[in-house]
């Protein structure tokens, strides 16, 4: 990201939302509003759980339709955070604009995930997802489940197709 990306963002916020932002040369950045904080104090975009929270959405959809109507970002930017091609992350907002007209509601979300975690290509975003809250923040299957709208068993299915993959990738390299 490049400091005139940044400042696109910057020009892109909603009025209502008061723009703090920041860049180094590490391409981290940094903005906050005064209504949702959307970055962390390792300066990385992170995205409210509870947006995953709904009947309709894949998490890819999901991530999209967030980073494109909460935070007024291009498709050009999204793939770039996400290590996906335009047209795919296009394709993703298109189906989840399509399937669900009406904004997030994500206030009073307890937990919040990096988008940084969504680069890796090796394994789905669902699987990506589920291996974070497992891993990094020790959720339980039924905790995870219902956090994501899902069974805890499809959790326990993801998690451990997403372990598999690891160790076989692992084995290769």
């Amino acid at each position: 990201m490049t400091i005139e990306s940044v400042n696109v963002i910057n020009e892109n916020m909603n009025d209502n939302q008061t723009s703090l932002l920041s860049f180094n040369e590490t391409e981290s950045y940094n903005f906050q509003s005064s209504e949702n904080i959307f970055f962390n104090n390792e300066n990385s975009i992170v995205l409210p759980l509870n947006i995953f929270n709904n009947d309709s959405l894949s998490a890819l959809e999901t991530i999209s339709k967030y980073l494109k109507e909460e935070l007024n970002l291009k498709y050009c930017q999204i793939a770039s955070i996400l290590n996906r091609d335009d047209r795919t992350i296009w394709g993703a907002y298109d189906c989840a604009r399509k399937k669900m007209q009406s904004r997030f509601f994500y206030e009073g979300s307890n937990f919040s995930v990096p988008i940084s975690i969504f680069k890796d290509r090796s394994l789905s975003t669902l699987e990506v997802l589920t291996k974070y809250l497992r891993e990094e923040l020790n959720l339980k299957y039924c905790q995870i489940g219902p956090l994501l709208n899902r069974n805890d068993r499809t959790i326990w299915t993801v998690y451990h197709r997403a372990k598999r993959k690891k160790n076989k990738n692992e084995n290769f390299q």
